[in-house]
């Protein structure tokens, strides 16, 4: 029986979601700006600000099912493992797109019960992803095989990304503001920021190493230590509070990732889907920078967590999803036209995102910025809707 062609390879139905979520959330905050800012109302109204609820749909509806996609992916082979079954990744993805559609029709709807219902059905798509993926980390390790550290690492981060989840499901049931934005702040610093910064750790330096003549690839085990270390202090310092600890912690952030950079920037000539790994990374220095000021004087808006969600992650997500959708697909390991419109769309949407924090959130420029993030990334959706939903070009399976 042939297999449906959205469970041929572990990254294709999440990725499939996480991509169609990115457009339509993308398209449901334009619109809601627009109706904040231009007065002009084109969605049902709604008792909850739309504002309180763009951060909770962005990152648990756009970034995990990419996460997970990714990861159902390499982690058996950064173990040695044939690729996982159909059977254990195929309700991950089937319970993401479930939670995924409820949670967008509750936004549309204007309906926050749904969007709850919704971030509990993919609470069960959290589990399912992590009991699979933690069972591949166990057996690697009663098989004797050298512990890999960025499993364990990315273990902690999507189990700290479910507390994220169930405390935003949590509070938009009670109503709680203050434990949304803490649930904002488990999410951003207990998951999605380790998970990217392991992912980098782990993958990065492999990459260049295979492309870059002479490339040494440095990538110590302490370093991820490290990183922990100094999210977890920020995190503690952010839901205390402890202004003095969060903005010591992300200064050491900024400090590291400025290090890394230094360690791992190619000094020879490196092809564009490599290039644009660091120039993702470049964004960390900065972003943590501006993450320590606001914890002293918090006069800055949402600049240091766009810096950070759109410069780094955003970025770092289009050129790994790029490369894994072409590799898997096969395409030639390049960025696309569509691709680096994306890239560079984003890399001026963090600017101008920053600029509307900076300028008391402009109403003209968050505008503007929605808009730019929305027509930037739309032929970039587009063009892998069709890879997701076609198969190989090379005939081999996946």
């Amino acid at each position: 029986m042939t297999r449906p062609i959205l469970l041929a390879a572990p990254h294709r139905l999440p990725f499939l979601v996480g991509t169609a979520n990115l457009l339509l959330l993308a398209l449901w905050w334009l619109l809601r700006l627009t109706e904040l800012h231009a007065g002009v109302a084109l969605l049902p109204p709604g008792d909850v600000p739309a504002g309180l609820l763009h951060g909770p749909a962005m990152l648990n509806l756009v970034f995990a099912p990419f996460v997970f996609g990714f990861l159902l992916t390499t982690f058996p082979r950064w173990m040695g493992y044939p690729d996982l079954t159909a059977r254990t990744y195929g309700p991950v993805g089937a319970l993401l797109a479930a939670g995924s559609a409820i949670a967008l029709a509750g936004l549309v709807m204007a309906r926050p019960e749904m969007l709850v219902a919704g971030f509990a059905v993919e609470a069960a798509a959290w589990a399912a992803g992590l009991i699979a993926l933690l069972r591949v980390t166990l057996r690697c390790e009663t098989d004797g095989k050298p512990r890999v550290w960025h499993a364990w690492s990315a273990l902690l981060a999507l189990t700290l990304g479910f507390a994220g989840l169930l405390m935003a499901a949590f509070a938009l049931h009670a109503m709680d503001g203050a434990l949304l934005v803490a649930a904002m702040r488990m999410t951003i610093l207990g998951f999605l920021l380790p998970v990217f910064l392991t992912v980098a750790h782990r993958m990065v330096p492999f990459f260049a190493g295979n492309v870059v003549q002479g490339y040494v690839r440095w990538r110590p085990d302490w370093l991820l230590v490290l990183i922990w270390g100094l999210l977890l202090a920020s995190l503690g310092g952010a839901l205390l509070p402890l202004p003095l600890l969060a903005a010591i912690a992300n200064s050491g952030m900024a400090i590291t990732c400025a290090g890394l950079l230094w360690k791992w920037w190619p000094r020879g000539p490196a092809p564009g889907l490599l290039k644009v790994l660091f120039w993702s990374l470049a964004w960390t220095p900065p972003g943590f920078a501006l993450l320590a000021l606001a914890a002293l004087q918090p006069v800055h808006g949402r600049a240091a967590d766009h810096a950070l969600l759109i410069g780094f992650c955003a970025s770092l997500l289009v050129a790994m999803v790029t490369r894994v959708s072409h590799g898997h697909s096969g395409r030639p390991l390049e960025m696309s036209r569509s691709a680096w419109f994306a890239f560079a769309a984003l890399q001026l949407a963090a600017l101008l995102r920053i600029s509307a924090a900076l300028e008391l959130e402009a109403g003209s420029l968050l505008l503007v910025t929605a808009a730019l993030f929305l027509l930037g990334l739309a032929p970039w959706c587009l063009v892998n809707f069709g890879i997701y939903l076609r198969a190989r070009l090379d005939g081999k399976p996946g």
